[in-house]
Formats: C-alpha cells, sequence, structure tokens
C-alpha cells in the first residue's frame, strides 16, 4: 500500500492507493505549527494499517527533504521543516516528496501523454502553483522552484491596487491577482464585506464588481500561459484547484486567451483528476522511484 498525503495550504489530503488507483481519502485543514500538523497528519493518514512507501506532494519547495515556502505567509513553519525525515520517523518506510503542484502535474500528465508531451498545469487555489512537464519529463529543477507560475510577474494588478507585496517579497505576483487568497481580498476591499473565493463566484450573476474581480484574474491567468508559451513551448495548459475548478473560470480564461493574438492562443484544458492529481502523481512518482 502506498500512502498519499497532499499538503496544502489550507487542508491536507490523504490517500490509500493501490494498483494505481485511490481506494480510501481522507482529509482535514491544514494545522500552522509544528505539533499541531503532525497531529493532524496522524489523524488523516490513518488508514487502519501502516503503508510501505509514503508520497507527499506538499506545498512549496524542497530541497534535500525540507520544505520552504516561497510565499511565507502561507505556512508560517515552512523554514527548511525536515519533512521527509519527520515522514520518514513517523511511518516506518520510505517517503518520496514533490511539489504539490509539480505532483499534480505529473498526475494530469499521465492520461494524456499519448498526445502531448510537454504541459503547464497551473493550480488556482488558497495560492497559485505550476508545474510542468518538458519532452515527457516532470521538470523539478536544482531548487525544487521549476513551474512556480505563482510567483511569476504579470502586469494585470488586482482590483484593489495598491496592495503590499506578494509573500514572496516581490510585487505582481499572479498568486496576488488570482489565488483564492486574492480574490477574498479583493472582495473584501471591493464588495465591503468578507467572503471567501466561493461566495465571491455566487454573486456574479447579480453583482458586475465580482464578476470584474474574477474577470480580472482570468486576465491574469491567461498573460502567465502566454508568457510560458514563449519561454517553454508548451502544447497545452491545464487547470485545477478550488478556483480554477469554479463555474466558468476556465471559459474565462479561454476567452482572454483567445483577445491575444493567434499565436498565443494555447488550449487550455480542465484537470481530469480534480482535487486528486497531486494525490495520484505523488503516488506514481514513488512507484517509479522504486524501481
Amino acid at each position: 500500500m502506498i500512502l498519499a498525503l497532499d499538503i496544502g495550504g489550507s487542508k491536507i489530503s490523504a490517500a490509500r492507493i493501490e494498483d494505481g488507483g485511490i481506494v480510501e481519502r481522507h482529509q482535514v485543514p491544514m494545522r500552522y505549527n509544528e505539533e499541531a500538523f503532525l497531529e493532524a497528519v496522524r489523524e488523516v493518514a490513518d488508514f487502519g494499517r501502516p503503508p510501505e512507501r509514503v508520497a507527499v506532494a506538499a506545498t512549496g519547495f524542497l530541497h534535500d527533504g525540507k520544505v520552504f515556502s516561497v510565499n511565507i505567509n502561507t505556512i508560517p513553519f515552512w523554514k527548511g521543516f525536515p519533512l521527509q525525515a519527520v515522514l520518514r520517523r513517523q511511518f516506518a518506510c520510505p517517503v518520496v516528496m514533490l511539489n504539490d503542484a509539480q505532483a499534480a502535474a505529473w498526475g494530469e500528465y499521465l492520461p494524456r501523454r499519448d498526445r502531448v508531451n510537454n504541459l503547464l498545469f497551473i493550480t488556482l487555489s488558497t495560492g497559485v502553483g505550476g508545474g510542468l512537464i518538458c519532452d515527457g519529463q516532470l521538470r523539478t529543477g536544482p531548487h525544487g522552484l521549476a513551474g512556480h507560475i505563482g510567483h511569476a510577474s504579470v502586469s494585470i494588478p488586482p482590483l484593489d491596487a495598491p496592495v503590499p507585496p506578494c509573500g514572496c517579497g516581490r510585487p505582481d505576483c499572479l498568486e496576488h491577482v488570482a489565488s483564492g487568497t486574492a480574490l477574498a481580498r479583493q472582495a473584501q476591499a471591493l464588495l465591503g464585506k468578507p467572503m471567501d473565493s466561493r461566495e465571491l463566484f455566487s454573486r456574479i450573476p447579480q453583482d458586475e464588481r465580482a464578476a470584474a474581480i474574477v474577470d480580472n484574474a482570468a486576465r491574469a491567468v491567461a498573460q502567465a500561459i502566454a508568457n510560458c508559451l514563449m519561454l517553454m513551448d508548451v502544447e497545452e495548459a491545464v487547470i485545477g484547484g478550488s478556483v480554477g475548478l469554479a463555474a466558468d473560470m476556465i471559459e474565462r480564461i479561454r476567452r482572454e486567451l483567445d483577445g491575444l493574438p493567434a499565436l498565443f492562443r494555447l488550449p487550455v484544458s480542465r484537470a481530469i483528476a480534480g482535487a486528486d492529481a497531486g494525490l495520484l502523481g505523488a503516488a506514481d512518482w514513488a512507484l517509479r522511484a522504486a524501481g
């Protein structure tokens, strides 16, 4: 049995993987200090028997078994946290780790590999992450940073600008415009009440300001896709995450791309595995690592 863990900015998901499929799945909210986090992992990973291998998809970037936040506001103790060693002690078995969006990119590439060799995956969720498949290979990079498109700059400002820099320390990040956190921040500024991205989307039919916030985010995502096309010459962009899979978000991104010159109109598709892409991608990656 493979235990797959998907550790994101707002939740921890776990799945028991057998024969390449999810047999059982649990989910709990993310906890933001070390002790509570480890207790949450014990809780979510309880499938009644010990795993033979642990496959991890974790937000942030991974280096030498340690995990770091690009956006320091996401998980405060992700500052070189020795996640791999901690999980090895906890589960007493090998642990293989990937960035969560890289794992999801791999999970979404697998069912497309007969027709696509170069793919961009973007997850629009609490933050904005990404993964790259280049010539049929997952690109992770020497620092684990490959595909972090959420912290590439775009020239589309948020509608509540000016705002402080992104938690990565730079201004103008895609994450600062199009993440669930950014949508909620802009909604509060423009609509005058606290709300999450789910409520913002629900208000679109009756509130032009809500539609403007989401359309602006889609415009920024389309620009990031066009930039990646010029840098990496990918064949397809796949969108996932709770915001990316929300009603009409992908259609809005497509409309924005269609408004660009023809050279930039990359095909955009919906994540096939939905919220399970990271779990499945990490599990397959762990199997390959085992040989």
